[in-house]
């Protein structure tokens, strides 16, 4: 049974930036939904001191989940050919210390072939946010849609852990790993695993939230000492957003609520009182986020976001592009398409709780 459409969404304008309260410059207006068709018309503004993006006005809270009725899920990234299962499963047991994981001998040695060439090395690594085989334990993925990542991280040896707010997505996770490990809330998960989490992870997560802080500190609770907060998010400096500009894929109004560079992330995360380890922007979703942009700007939308019948012309462009990205990554600047942040949990947060106590 399909879902109705919205025809109205509440909105309230955002005219201060949540990181330093300078007041918004319009960066890109008259911005529509031309993924699922959620009504209103949308504007980025840009703080003029740090750089955060927001969305103005932004939705309501009441009114979030009529943005997700038909929203997307990813596929299990274990799912597909043997060149590809190389890449999820080979590569991270070559090259990530995940070497004690059963493959059969055609991945086995894909992966070990693969691990040798540095942006298909990159995909394998962001395909498990960056947590290497020695760290395993006990993960939390907050966020976790229908529960894909997880599937592949129980396969490379983790004890799991889910956390989704979308009651459909959160269905499907439960069906496909176990209904106790798929939770409502961080607080919901605590709840079952008194001990906290070796890692917690929010792929493409933090973009959406309306109080990205409070989650994180949230996180950080949930953390056991020495454990390893990792985020994904699309990074306003990528190459594809300098190429498309309002025709970028990331910028997916009126979902995105905040978009990130990383410093504005790493000043998020900070405010949190989570201590920051590692900053970088993979490229590893480059040729998608190309080919998908493309079609949005020949298009003028891109319903469920599937990229299909791309000419081959942009299918070369994308591949070359995505090179020069990584090329440039390399060289030092960070204009990858995602930003990755890993950060762990600071003296100061776990001794706020205790002094609010007292």
């Amino acid at each position: 049974m399909t879902e109705t459409k919205p025809t109205t969404l509440d909105a309230e304008p955002q005219l201060v930036c949540m990181l330093c309260g300078s007041t918004g410059e319009l960066q890109t207006p008259e911005l529509a939904d031309r993924h699922f068709g959620a009504p209103g018309t949308w504007s980025h503004l840009l703080c003029p001191q740090c750089g955060l993006v927001w969305l103005n006005p932004r939705p309501c809270e009441s009114d979030l989940p009529k943005l997700y009725a038909d929203y997307y899920t990813h596929a299990a990234t274990t799912e597909g050919s043997r060149f590809l299962q190389a890449i999820a499963l080979g590569v991270p047991v070559a090259a990530m210390a995940y070497d004690d994981i059963a493959l059969e001998p055609a991945v086995r040695r894909g992966g070990a072939l693969l691990s040798h060439v540095g942006p298909i090395r990159e995909m394998g690594r962001r395909g498990v946010m960056g947590l290497e085989g020695g760290e395993r334990g006990r993960l939390l993925d907050f966020g976790c849609g229908d529960g894909a990542f997880l599937e592949h991280m129980r396969s490379l040896g983790w004890s799991i852990t889910g956390v989704e707010l979308d009651p459909r997505a959160a269905q499907a996770a439960r069906e496909t790993l176990d209904a106790d490990v798929v939770h409502p809330s961080i607080e919901a998960a605590l709840d079952a695993n008194p001990e906290g989490f070796d890692a917690i992870t929010l792929s493409h997560v933090i973009e959406h939230l309306l109080d990205p802080v409070a989650t994180l500190r949230a996180c950080g609770n949930a953390l056991r000492g020495g454990g390893t907060l990792v985020i994904t998010t699309p990074n306003t400096r990528s190459r594809a957003h300098a190429r498309f500009g309002r025709n970028w894929l990331h910028l997916d109004p009126p979902r995105h609520i905040h978009l990130f560079d990383p410093s504005t992330l790493t000043e998020l995360v900070r405010q949190a009182g989570l201590r920051i380890e590692r900053v970088e922007t993979p490229t590893s979703s480059y040729h998608f986020v190309h080919q998908a942009s493309a079609l949005l700007e020949r298009r003028g939308s891109l319903p469920g976001i599937r990229v299909e019948d791309v000419s081959l012309t942009v299918l070369v462009e994308s591949a070359v592009f995505w090179m020069w990205e990584y090329a440039l990554t390399r060289c030092g600047m960070d204009c990858g398409e995602e930003i990755m942040l890993r950060a762990t949990v600071s003296e100061e947060h776990r001794q706020a709780p205790e002094e609010a106590a007292s």
